[in-house]
């Protein structure tokens, strides 16, 4: 026998050419691979969407500040609070300090704390200073200063100087009844 490649015959029957084949390599099949293949892009998309929000929503908040900070006014309140009424100051009457004089009546309600129940003993017992207060204060005014687009003003100066005659400052709210000036 000889080494000579060139002796040596190469012949191949059918059979013998697909023998020659590779053999198919064991383990999973291409078809598991294909299937985490979607699993692992489909969990790392997962994984960049919730990044993204988490990121966006952090930024959105700034550390949970709002935006806008909201300024709560009277003008805007949802409901008035609710105060406890004291009505029996009565009706007082008295005249202007016009030359011509009008006369005055008013009827006045006085809200205080609704859980304060000393304030209105308190006011019961001042009744005649608050009354005296109340006919002295609407003498010294005229017609003009008892308009009606003066009514703020007028409840925001007897809500101050009757928190002054009381021990304590309890009065929260004055509401008129009845505030009537009639020229004579």
């Amino acid at each position: 026998m000889s080494d000579n490649v060139d002796d040596q015959e190469m012949s191949f029957a059918e059979g013998e050419a697909e023998a020659a084949a590779p053999a198919k390599a064991k383990g999973p099949g291409p078809g598991i691979a294909r299937i985490l293949m979607v699993v692992g892009i489909g969990l790392g998309a997962v994984i960049f969407i919730v990044t993204v929000v988490v990121i966006t929503v952090g930024i959105v908040n700034k550390q949970g500040k709002p935006a806008t900070t909201m300024v709560k006014s009277e003008e805007y309140q949802a409901a008035t609070p609710i105060y406890q009424y004291v009505g029996t100051i009565g009706e007082i009457r008295t005249r202007t300090s016009d030359a011509e004089p009008s006369q005055v009546v008013v009827r006045i309600q006085i809200g205080l704390d609704e859980t304060d129940k000393d304030s209105g003993v308190e006011i019961s017992k001042r009744l005649p200073q608050i009354r005296d207060y109340l006919r002295n204060y609407f003498t010294l005014k005229s017609a003009e200063d008892l308009a009606p687009d003066q009514e703020a003003i007028i409840k925001d100066e007897l809500k101050e100087n009757l928190n002054h005659i009381l021990s304590k400052p309890t009065i929260k709210e004055i509401l008129f009844e009845r505030l009537d000036v009639v020229k004579m």
